[in-house]
């Protein structure tokens, strides 16, 4: 049985187009043969005309999702309790000898000296205040003393403490009540003491895990809200 690429039509529909009838019929293999270039072979059309093409619908397969590499250390954060620090075993004075060995650790990271040579006098956009900014949100903010100066929820305003644990969007902060709270970085301003100078700090810029503000790259409008 030959394989026919149309019908015939009714007489009728030759004679109102005013188109001679079609005699002889095309296969689709000589019809191919006349439309293909001549390089395409017989073989290679013969072999295109035999696979089976589906013309119903096609259900993409999903892809399998890629594996977390972090999900295992989650997992083990997670079981050990390290994203939940206890709350009855921490207390603020054991909190103060974190906020020394921060208080060491940033004297180190920002060279006052070096910056008050060089013209730095503390007031915000003075001479090298962005390469203090700079270095100020790119250090760990654990063992940090910080205050809530503003929020948009009243409860945090005032919270004070020490950070014991720095979470994407979180400080969890121990107070002078030894009680552990944890209080949102977004929608709050931070104030931060360091060697006596007073330091606002805009809780939405710090959204972001502590280890990746070293590689992110800070923007010109944060420097000028610090």
């Amino acid at each position: 049985m030959s394989n026919i690429l149309y019908t015939k039509l009714p007489q009728t529909e030759f004679e109102s187009s005013g188109v001679s009838k079609v005699d002889n019929l095309l296969t689709v293999n000589q019809l191919a043969r006349q439309l293909l270039p001549l390089k395409v072979t017989n073989k290679e059309i013969d072999s295109g005309l035999k696979r089976i093409y589906w013309l119903g619908n096609y259900t993409h397969k999903k892809k399998p999702k890629p594996v977390d590499k972090c999900k295992p250390k989650n997992q083990l954060k997670r079981i050990l309790g390290l994203n939940h620090p206890p709350k009855n075993v921490l207390s603020y004075t054991d909190a103060m000898k974190l906020n020394e060995l921060w208080m060491s650790y940033m004297k180190k990271i920002v060279n006052f000296d070096d910056l008050h040579k060089r013209g730095w006098d503390g007031t915000p956009g003075c001479k090298h205040w962005e390469q203090f900014m700079t270095s100020l949100y790119k250090c760990d903010f654990h063992g940090a003393h910080i205050k809530v100066v503003s929020s948009k929820c009243c409860s945090y305003i005032s919270v004070a403490g020490v950070i014991i644990l720095e979470t994407k969007n979180t400080f969890q902060i121990i107070g002078v009540d030894d009680k552990l709270k944890t209080v949102p970085k977004d929608q709050c301003i931070f104030e931060l003491e360091f060697e006596g100078y007073i330091i606002q700090l805009y809780g939405k810029h710090f959204v972001v895990r502590s280890k990746d503000r070293s590689k992110k790259k800070i923007k010109d409008n944060l420097i000028l809200e610090l």
